[in-house]
């Protein structure tokens, strides 16, 4: 049976902020768990949970997902903005099949660190694509892209260094550069002339210097200004690191990232990226000289004490990458869909940032707005990116639209359709962050 909307409404009114739950004042380290657990059991009631946050799905994440409805229990399809597989190769017949052959061949999994059983052929082969992909001497593969970033940070970095970080970085960026034990500190959104301030002002006696930063923002679709970024970092004797997580294969003329876009090769020390995201499987690496992948081998302990992933998981990233320089359809066919998607939001009456990438986003502000907002797209059949604190400051909620390749033009234009109808209902259509910030703080 369907919830009607003032159960929902009411239930949303109710939700407070996950940051409400970050710390609890009480000696039981298990209460803001209990605390937490009332929020949720809320939620569940008026089956917001269910639709959001746990949602079941019945086959892939593609264009289009099948799923479970958690209000009937009966099969559904929804439109989907909300994956990352920008180039849909996950789902290509190469891809599929070459992971069938790894897996038939080498069973499910690797259950061993590198460094103790050895690192499998497929392993081996994928570094080595990887690394020429980006015009690198040497990759190194990590279990995840949260991995890769955090054992890069924690295993290069000492007390006495000195790293310096957009304040958008993804959260395993954040994580790293605190757990590090390095000197940390943060520079405001694509604020270069702060990130040149912070870097001054370092003592004469601080040793080694890291400047890290996304290439692409992935809560916002960003660029990050790698000219400057690179110019800073050789004007303070610093080293440049560029999470490429949502730029490999995606942007520039063949996919490279943010260098190619920039004219610019070679341009960061120490890159990074992941498998989730164009590649579309899962795993993360770092790429760079021969002596820092080999550092790394021993000294990222995010890659000495866990396992390594699956030879299937690595055949068919492989073949992903052989896909990505032989196929530029797809990357052809990802932009005309962006392109497409953002002339139509814009018409429709949105406040869009320019399109740099296949990530669009639609500011909401208050985290119950969201609630609601995110709650009439799935029912209208829509599923997005509700994205809020902690993945975004809190007040700054938005909407987070992913597009791929595989998106069809009438399900671009249903989209357009259903958000401009849904944000006139709530009072947000063209308004800006800003706008809503305030109207939150009033």
């Amino acid at each position: 049976m369907r919830i009607t909307a003032s159960i929902a409404s009411s239930s949303l009114e109710q939700v407070p902020s996950l940051a409400d739950f970050y710390a609890s004042e009480s000696r039981d380290l298990l209460d803001k768990c209990g605390r937490f657990a009332a929020v949720v059991r809320r939620l569940r009631e008026a089956r917001l949970f269910q639709s959001q946050f746990r949602l079941k799905l019945l086959g892939p994440i593609d264009h289009r997902i099948v799923v479970e409805d958690p209000e009937t229990g009966e099969r559904r399809e929804l439109l989907c903005f909300d994956s990352n597989s920008y180039l849909g190769l996950h789902l290509h017949p190469r891809v599929t099949a070459a992971a069938r052959r790894a897996l038939d061949e080498a069973g499910a999994g690797m259950p061993s660190a590198q460094l103790l059983a050895g690192t499998h052929r497929w392993l081996c082969e994928l570094e080595e694509l990887v690394a020429a992909f980006h015009r690198r001497p040497a990759a190194i593969v990590f279990p995840s892209g949260y991995a890769a970033n955090v054992g890069a940070l924690t295993g290069l970095l000492r007390p006495g260094d000195l790293v310096v970080r957009d304040r958008f970085c993804h959260a395993s960026i954040h994580d790293g550069c605190r757990w590090s034990g390095a000197e940390a500190a943060v520079y405001g959104h694509l604020a270069v002339d702060e990130l040149d301030a912070i870097l001054a002002r370092a003592p004469a006696e601080t040793r080694g210097r890291l400047v890290v930063s996304d290439g692409v923002f992935s809560m916002h679709g960003r660029l990050a200004p790698l000219p400057a970024l690179r110019a800073l970092a050789d004007r303070h004797g610093a080293r440049l690191m560029i999470d490429e997580a949502h730029g490999t294969g995606v942007i520039g003329a063949t996919g490279r990232g943010l260098e190619e876009r920039f004219a610019l090769p070679g341009a960061a020390d120490v890159l990074m990226g992941t498998f989730s995201k164009a590649p579309g499987a899962i795993g993360g690496y770092i790429c760079g000289s021969g002596e820092l992948c080999d550092y790394l081998r021993f000294y990222a302990r995010a890659s000495v004490f866990t396992a390594s992933l699956p030879p299937s998981t690595c055949a068919a990233l492989s073949e992903a990458f052989r896909v990505m320089d032989e196929e530029p359809e797809h990357r052809e066919r990802l932009w005309r869909a962006a392109r497409r998607l953002w002339h139509g939001l814009a018409h429709a009456g949105f406040a869009l940032s320019p399109l740099e990438s296949p990530i669009l986003t639609l500011p909401v502000g208050s985290e119950s707005r969201l609630f609601a907002i995110s709650r009439e797209l799935y029912q209208g059949g829509l599923k997005c990116g509700s994205v809020a604190y902690p993945a975004v400051p809190h007040g700054e909620s938005l909407l987070r639209l992913t597009v791929n390749a595989r998106h069809l033009d009438d399900e671009l234009d249903r989209a357009v359709e259903l958000l401009a109808r849904v944000a006139a209902q709530h009072g947000i259509l063209g308004r800006t962050a800003a706008e809503l910030k305030l109207e939150e703080a009033a």
